[in-house]
């Protein structure tokens, strides 16, 4: 029985060729390409499609950077989405934020002034701090309910008139501590870490028949 013969009449091609697709895309080639080839080509496809439409720069770098089959086109779609706002919306939001600043607002540079002009000095404090005492306590007799408001006023009044001296950068902590006083011994002790260059403390104390009372005010220099 004689072999069977391929009836197909076509010829060999020494060049093979890549049919087209059904939809006839505009990213791809009739030609045989490298891997990644199309997917750039739509890329760029996107991004010339972007341009043309009035994307943004931002836009035509998104565009150009998504990869994938039809990744391109919806990236660049998007990216054009997003800017879409009126001519000029940036400007006036700028225009907005410079009109809420404020006008007359004063900026200090910094001096880098690490020491004093005038540095803390507590004998000065001292006499104030004791002349308050005297003055404020004389001819009061102790009572638990008003000793925590009267604290605080002999505290502020001594915070004023320290400010008065007019020691430049420093701040300034009072403490004042009042008790009743029935004879005992009595010892107020504090601790700071600080620069003993610069900061430095008063104290006074005063007592009457009911009650003692023992200020202290810290002075501690502002870099």
């Amino acid at each position: 029985m004689p072999p069977a013969e391929d009836n197909d009449d076509s010829t060999a091609s020494p060049h093979p060729q890549t049919p087209l697709p059904a939809g006839g895309g505009a990213g791809t080639s009739p030609h045989s390409s490298a891997p990644g080839t199309a997917r750039t080509a739509t890329a760029s496809s996107s991004a010339r499609a972007a341009l043309h439409s009035g994307g943004s720069r931002t836009n035509l770098l998104s565009a150009s950077n998504t990869h994938g089959g039809g990744g391109g086109g919806a990236g660049a779609a998007g990216g054009a989405g997003a800017n879409n706002n009126p001519p000029g919306s940036a400007r006036a939001g700028t225009a907005a934020l410079l009109a809420d600043a404020p006008v007359n607002a004063v900026v200090f540079e910094n001096t880098y002034k690490m020491k004093p002009d005038q540095k803390f000095h507590s004998e000065p404090v001292r006499r104030i701090t004791e002349d308050v005492l005297q003055r404020t306590l004389t001819k009061v007799k102790y009572d638990g309910e008003k000793i925590p408001l009267l604290c605080q006023q002999i505290s502020n009044e001594i915070l004023a008139s320290v400010k008065k001296l007019d020691y430049d950068r420093y701040k300034y902590v009072v403490d004042v501590t009042i008790g009743e006083f029935k004879g005992q011994g009595i010892r107020v002790a504090s601790r700071a870490i600080w620069d003993t260059t610069t900061d430095s403390y008063a104290s006074a104390s005063f007592k009457n028949a009911t009650l003692f009372a023992v200020a202290m005010v810290f002075g501690c220099y502002y870099e």
